[in-house]
């Protein structure tokens, strides 16, 4: 006997989840996430940090006026998320996120002189949204992040690439950020050790 869909999948499947526990990787994935929700609704950068990372929506401020609709997500679309798992988040990883979303949207245009002397054969206009946000990141993080390697954060990038981006954007973003790692470290702009990574061509 063939069984139809409705009977097999479940809507909501997650839901047999309570919560799972957030970490460091799932908090950097988090800004990357609000800088791309920041560009596009020029709301209170502490709305997208609730909005993002404990699910509070514009909707459910008692400031904002009932009759105008949530700048973050169409009310269909709140409905359509609140099957998504709750995420139990450590203080810091907490704290690590808020810097970072905060220094990023500080060293964005540092990070950007950097993006666009080493793509090479590209006007920085031309760079994929998602992909400068990764790269303005990582390199927040070299200059700005004592505590994790180089390495760490050229991989996570590449990481993020690899869930938001294109095939073509690993070899793309990897290569400005190793680059910009070994002009940062040239410069005495960071002190910290390249990791063995190799020279860019």
């Amino acid at each position: 006997m063939k069984r139809t869909l409705e009977h097999t999948l479940e809507p909501f499947p997650l839901r047999k989840h309570h919560s799972i526990e957030g970490n460091r990787r799932l908090a950097r994935e988090k800004v990357f996430q609000m800088l791309c929700a920041y560009d596009i609704a020029q709301v209170h950068r502490q709305l997208h940090f609730e909005h993002i990372f404990y699910r509070i929506f514009a909707d459910e401020h008692p400031s904002e006026p009932a009759q105008q609709p949530s700048r973050i997500l169409r009310p269909e679309e709140i409905a359509e998320l609140e099957s998504d798992i709750p995420i139990r988040w450590r203080q810091n990883d907490i704290t690590y996120a808020y810097r970072l979303f905060e220094e990023v949207l500080s060293h964005r245009s540092q990070c950007d002189e950097h993006i666009e002397r080493h793509a090479l054969n590209w006007e920085f206009e031309r760079i994929a949204h998602l992909d400068r946000q990764i790269m303005r990141i990582a390199i927040t993080e070299m200059l700005c992040f004592a505590d994790i390697p180089i390495k760490v954060s050229i991989n996570e990038a590449l990481e993020l690439a690899k869930r938001y981006s294109t095939e073509k954007s690993h070899a793309f973003i990897n290569g400005i950020l190793d680059a910009t790692a070994h002009d940062l470290s040239a410069s005495g702009a960071i002190t910290k050790p390249l990791d063995h990574i190799p020279p860019s061509a």
